[in-house]
């Protein structure tokens, strides 16, 4: 899976990617045209796609899959759709929405994959619901991160069709699963520094050798390390239906993991020396996958008030 992702980019490998692989379908039930996996094969693609930075939403569709089909009667057209790629899913859970005689009204910004989307799942007050992208007015948002979408979007008394989910669900879900593809990026980045290291050469040894840089690699291994057993935790939680745990290793994991990949990213460039600085080099990539990442659903304070919150640590 991993060298057809390294490959991947455009439509022809979109209609490869779940038509061939079935990742988008991998949690919808086999009644609805997927596999009848669960919320853990999810989250082992989405950290191969991190890996990547996987210029395709992954991520929100095969995530939305998994969500709407833990509702008691799921919508059977829209898991069908996600199940079989025709359907793009994008998650609207931080904007200002409203639910008033069966429509959705509001705006939310920085919608991640909001510009490829066919499919929103959105959060109004506590309750989650499905609504079709052509019932909403979506602007492009430009972004440090160019390797996939960012959006504003606006409903105007939008047909929604309830979801019959958890909204706060959702969520945990979504930050779980950033996680677990932090994880993944960060673990390519430290593996790219480390076989450079063993190769660039300098004073008649490779630089790996050097004792100051085998000290900062170990610490870059043993940081992700702690995120992956961090972001599996958060996962286990998810799948074995643990919400207490949940509510908070969703945050926490979210916090750490994207923080490890940023530190991985920035060592990648430094320890890279000239080239890690340069726009042909894949390094910058990843720095800015990660800065974007930190600022979705929870900015690193908000998200560690909320574990100390949800920890009972708070006075």
């Amino acid at each position: 899976m991993r060298a057809f992702l390294t490959r991947a980019g455009g439509e022809e490998s979109w209609k490869r990617l779940t038509a061939e692989l079935g990742l988008t379908g991998l949690a919808v039930p086999e009644r609805y045209g997927g596999a009848s996996a669960g919320l853990a094969e999810v989250a082992v693609a989405v950290e191969e796609a991190g890996r990547v930075l996987l210029p395709a939403p992954l991520l929100s569709t095969a995530l939305a899959g998994a969500v709407l089909g833990e509702a008691p009667d799921p919508p059977a057209e829209l898991l069908s759709g996600i199940a079989d790629g025709s359907l793009r899913a994008s998650f609207v859970v931080n904007g200002e929405i409203e639910m008033a005689d069966g429509c959705l009204s509001g705006s939310a910004h920085h919608v991640l994959d909001g510009g490829v989307a066919d499919l929103f799942v959105v959060r109004a007050g506590r309750g989650l619901f499905a609504v079709r992208s052509s019932d909403a007015a979506v602007s492009p948002v430009e972004t440090l991160d160019q390797t996939r979408t960012q959006a504003s979007v606006v409903f105007d008394r939008a047909a929604a069709v309830p979801a019959g989910v958890s909204a706060s669900r959702a969520e945990e879900l979504l930050r779980v699963m950033l996680a677990v593809e932090s994880v993944g990026a960060a673990s390519h980045c430290l593996e790219t520094t480390v076989s450079y290291l063993k190769t660039r050469v300098q004073f008649g040894r490779p630089i790996g050798t050097f004792q100051a840089l085998k000290h900062r690699c170990a610490d870059l291994a043993a940081g992700v390390a702690s995120a992956r057993a961090t972001a599996w935790a958060a996962v286990a939680a998810a799948a074995g239906g643990d919400p207490d745990r949940l509510a908070v290793l969703a945050p926490l994991a979210k916090k750490h993991c994207v923080d490890v990949f940023w530190q991985a990213a920035a060592e990648m460039i430094q320890l890279h020396g000239g080239i890690g600085f340069t726009w042909e080099h894949e390094a910058h990539r990843y720095l800015k996958r990660a800065k974007t990442t930190q600022l979705l659903h929870g900015s690193p304070g908000e998200l560690r008030r909320l574990v100390a919150e949800r920890a009972g640590l708070t006075g």
